[in-house]
């Protein structure tokens, strides 16, 4: 998901907002945070069931 997401970026990128430009020129940043995200919901979850 997150692959086609930078893909997107990359294809799209005069058409988008000037925040998402610079996300779409660094994809590894988009990526970190798209794994963090993961680790965090996941996380919460584990001490919500607690």
């Amino acid at each position: 998901m997150l692959r086609e997401l930078v893909l997107a970026l990359e294809r799209w990128g005069d058409r988008l907002p000037r925040w998402l430009q610079r996300l779409s020129q660094r994809p590894s940043l988009l990526w970190n945070a798209g794994v963090g995200l993961i680790i965090g919901l996941s996380l919460l979850r584990w001490l919500l069931q607690r």
